[in-house]
């Protein structure tokens, strides 16, 4: 939070030279200072600046317009003040306050070529104002009454709450008398702050008025507008274009249209990607379904249906396996008889089966030594043979064997001498 104040006192005709005086929350009265405005580049950076313009080139005045929206007013009251003033309205700048009591709204009006050269001189020096404002507006308020200011630098009075003007000091009581004669309500008080010598023809010709003159000597002019300086009650000049918002608001008009879209596609694309999470969630859940109740009809007796897929996965990569090593079976089987059957013209496959990794042959051959024989050559082949049947009927011999990929015990007795 910013707390010290940087006060600027512009002076008539473009002067190159300024006074600046820094106020610090909880400091006592500082020193004002004359230089140039590139000095306070770097101590304009952490305070908030207020800028007095010179009284004499802003005219304060009362715009009697109804009551309307703050833009809308701003377009009525040149053409209301109009009348009031010599210059043409299309040259000047004029910023306004609430209005008042009596249903009139404040309004400064200053040429407007002298605001863009104010402004571009504090740009220049790299210096942002917050307010700027003319200096009657920062003279003590008197309550019922007027504060006039008497220096060298000319003579200032503040008529009202954002009233006042600037004037000569030797023309003090005449234009404070046609200033008086002008108002409705005579001021009780006129407090009057002058250095010793300064306006002293003009003052005592105030005390002649029908009101209490009081005197005051300050010390420098720069130190009383900081003293007595109030926002809550001027009217800062940086209205309009000059506003320091204008230019974001300028920003925010030109993108306010594609950010608007940029944030209706946003939203657009976060309901969408909220919509495939939701779509897809319940495509998963009746996948999961779907897998339950296949992994049930193939495993019947599973309990556990956690990780289903992973699960049902294992179950059938060992499944596969299995069936691969049956298959792997008969064919080895199949291939190592096929040559000794194949020996034997007279023999006849009438069933093949296979179970469990045996062969069951049922075969008719001419008589029971070419049986003998063909069992022989099993046997020597490494294969276990069972004889379940045979049964000789005329010239034909039905026999029925099992044959699975195991030595025969015949064979494994022959190998073992330990066992003869």
């Amino acid at each position: 939070m910013i707390d010290d104040q940087l006060f600027i006192q512009l002076y008539p005709d473009n002067e190159q030279e300024i006074t600046w005086l820094r106020r610090g929350k909880g400091e006592g009265a500082s020193i004002p200072r004359t230089g140039r405005l590139a000095d306070l580049s770097e101590q304009a950076a952490d305070c908030r600046v207020i800028v007095f313009a010179p009284a004499g080139d802003v005219v304060l005045l009362m715009a009697d317009v109804p009551p309307m929206s703050r833009q809308r007013m701003s377009m009525a009251i040149p053409f209301a003040l109009e009348d009031d003033l010599i210059t043409d309205i299309d040259s000047l700048h004029f910023a306004f306050a609430k209005r008042s009591e009596g249903e009139f709204t404040p309004v400064a009006v200053v040429a407007d070529d002298l605001m863009s050269t104010w402004l571009s001189r504090l740009q220049q020096a790299n210096i942002q104002p917050d307010i700027l404002i003319p200096e009657t507006l920062a003279l003590p308020l008197i309550p019922d009454g007027w504060s006039i200011l008497i220096d060298t630098q000319g003579g200032l009075v503040r008529s009202g709450v954002l009233s006042g003007f600037a004037m000569e000091p030797s023309n003090l009581a005449t234009i404070v008398q046609g200033a008086l004669d002008r108002e409705e309500e005579f001021p009780r008080q006129i407090h009057v702050l002058h250095r010793a010598g300064e306006g002293a023809s003009g003052i005592s010709l105030l005390k002649s008025l029908c009101c209490e003159v009081t005197e005051e000597s300050p010390s420098d002019r720069l130190q009383i507008l900081g003293a007595h300086f109030d926002e809550k009650r001027v009217i800062n000049l940086l209205q309009g274009k000059y506003s320091r918002e204008s230019g974001i608001k300028q920003i925010w008009r030109a993108w306010r249209i594609p950010l608007a879209l940029a944030m209706i596609w946003f939203s657009v694309w976060i309901a969408g990607t909220l919509f495939d999470m939701a779509r897809l969630s319940e495509q998963s859940r009746m996948l999961d379904n779907e897998i339950q109740t296949a992994y049930r009809e193939v495993f019947p007796e599973a309990r556990n249906m956690q990780n289903l897929r992973i699960r049902m996965q294992r179950d059938l990569d060992r499944s596969r396996n299995t069936g691969a090593r049956k298959t792997i079976g008969f064919l080895d089987i199949l291939g190592g008889i096929g040559v000794h059957l194949g020996s034997e013209p007279n023999i006849q496959l009438t069933n093949i089966h296979f179970r469990s990794g045996k062969l069951e042959l049922r075969m008719e051959i001419d008589d029971l030594q070419a049986f003998d024989k063909i069992k022989a050559r099993l046997d020597r082949a490494d294969l276990a043979v069972e004889v379940l049947s045979v049964t000789s009927r005329g010239n034909t011999v039905t026999a029925h064997i099992k044959i699975s990929p195991e030595i025969s015990p015949n064979k494994r007795h022959s190998e073992n001498p330990a066992e003869k």
